[in-house]
C-alpha cells in the first residue's frame, strides 16, 4: 500500500480535471490536530485535486450510465437490514442497541476485501431522503465561501448519518480544514502545487482553500452559481463515506501489489463512485439550494471536461468524460447509494 500522487485543483467554465487519489484508512479517527504526526503510509496522500483544461470546443450531450444494480442486492451478513436489537422496547432503547452493535467497516480481513466491494451495507440502504439544508450563497468573499461550505457540510454530515445508521455501521463526520493561510497536515503542505480542495483519509479531513479556491473560479460566479462548489465538495465528501464504509481501504488493498494498469482501473471505479455519491447527495437538496435544470446541466457539461480523454494528459484514473459526468447524473437519478456500486459495473462503464 502506498500514498497517491495529487495534482492542482481549478475550477473554470472551460472545464475542470481531477486527478484524484484515494488511500487507506484502517483505523479510527487520529486524535491530535493538523500536525499530528502520522507514519508514511497509505492514509498520507490527499485524494482529489484538479486543474484546468480546455473544454470541448462544442456543446456536448451528457447522458448516465445505463447500468444499475440488480434489484435484490446480495449484501451478505453485514448487509442484513434486520438485527435482532437487545433491550427494551422504547425508541431511545432502540437507538441505543444499534449503536451498540454497530460495525465498524473501515477494519476487515484480507479475505473481506471484495465484499466490501460488491456487497456493502451501505448499498441495502435504499433511497436518501430529502435533507433539509440551509445554506447560505457563496461569493467571491472568502467568508461568505466560509458560511457556505460549513452549513452544506453539515447537512451532509447528517444525510450521510443516516444512511450509516440505517446500514448499522459506525460513522464519524469529516473534519473539516477549510483554510485561509497555508498550512501543514497528515497529507502534506497546503496548498500543494496550488491545490486547492482534497480529502485526507488519514485524519478524515477535507482541506479546501477558500480565498484560493475562488482565485480559480474562472469565469463561474459563485454567487450566481453555487452548485460546481457543491459538486466538489459532495464529491470529496463520498470519499470520506467510501473510507467509513471500508471501500477506501478495500480497494487498494485488492490491487496495491498489481500492475499500474489494475490499479487505474479499480481508482476509476472509485472515483466515479464518489461522483456517484456525490449525485444522491445533491437530488436530496436540490429544493433548498436551488439546483435548477440549468444549473444542473452546466455542472455535467463542466464534470465532461475533467474526464480523461478531455484533458489531454494521458491518464486513465478517473473515467472519460461521459462517465465521469455520467455517474454523477446516475446518482442525481437514483439517489440510492446501491446504484453506486461501480465495482460490479461493466468494464465498459467505468472506462
Amino acid at each position: 500500500m502506498r500514498p497517491r500522487r495529487s495534482s492542482p485543483l481549478v475550477f473554470g467554465v472551460f472545464g475542470v480535471l481531477a486527478t484524484t487519489f484515494t488511500a487507506v484508512v484502517l483505523a479510527a479517527a487520529l486524535a491530535g490536530g493538523d500536525e499530528a504526526a502520522v507514519p508514511a503510509g497509505p492514509g498520507t496522500a490527499p485524494t482529489a485535486t484538479e486543474r484546468a483544461v480546455p473544454a470541448p470546443t462544442e456543446r456536448t450531450e451528457v447522458e448516465p450510465p445505463t447500468f444499475s444494480p440488480p434489484r435484490k442486492l446480495d449484501l451478505g451478513a453485514l448487509g442484513e437490514s434486520e438485527i435482532a436489537l437487545a433491550g427494551g422496547s422504547t425508541a431511545a432503547d432502540r437507538r441505543a442497541a444499534r449503536s451498540a452493535m454497530a460495525v465498524d467497516l473501515r477494519y476487515m480481513q484480507r479475505s473481506q476485501t471484495g465484499a466490501r466491494l460488491k456487497r456493502n451495507p451501505l448499498y441495502g440502504t435504499g433511497m436518501m431522503r430529502p435533507t433539509t439544508c440551509r445554506a447560505p450563497r457563496p461569493s467571491t468573499q472568502a467568508r461568505d465561501m466560509l458560511a457556505f461550505l460549513n452549513a452544506t457540510t453539515g447537512c451532509l454530515d447528517r444525510a450521510w448519518a443516516a444512511k450509516f445508521s440505517q446500514a448499522r455501521a459506525v460513522f464519524q463526520q469529516p473534519r473539516r480544514v477549510f483554510w485561509s493561510r497555508p498550512g501543514r497536515g497528515p497529507c502534506g503542505s497546503y496548498p500543494a502545487s496550488g491545490a486547492a480542495a482534497y480529502y485526507c483519509p488519514s485524519n478524515r479531513g477535507m482541506y479546501i482553500g477558500l480565498s484560493h479556491l475562488i482565485q480559480q473560479t474562472g469565469r463561474i460566479d459563485p454567487a450566481s452559481n453555487h452548485v460546481p462548489y457543491l459538486s466538489v465538495l459532495a464529491h470529496e465528501y463520498g470519499h470520506h463515506v467510501q473510507s467509513m464504509a471500508g471501500i477506501g481501504g478495500a480497494w487498494w488493498w485488492e490491487v496495491s501489489n498489481k500492475s499500474k494498469t489494475a490499479q487505474n482501473a479499480h481508482s476509476r471505479r472509485s472515483e466515479l463512485q464518489a461522483q456517484c455519491f456525490a449525485g444522491v447527495f445533491m437530488r436530496t437538496v436540490r429544493v433548498p439550494l436551488g439546483i435548477t435544470a440549468a444549473r444542473w446541466q452546466a455542472v455535467l457539461e463542466t464534470e465532461y471536461g475533467r474526464g480523461d480523454d478531455q484533458n489531454g494528459l494521458g491518464l486513465r484514473d478517473h473515467g472519460n468524460g461521459q462517465n465521469f459526468a455520467g455517474w454523477l447524473d446516475h446518482g442525481w437519478k437514483y439517489a440510492r447509494p446501491g446504484y453506486c456500486n461501480t465495482w460490479t459495473a461493466p468494464a465498459s462503464h467505468v472506462s
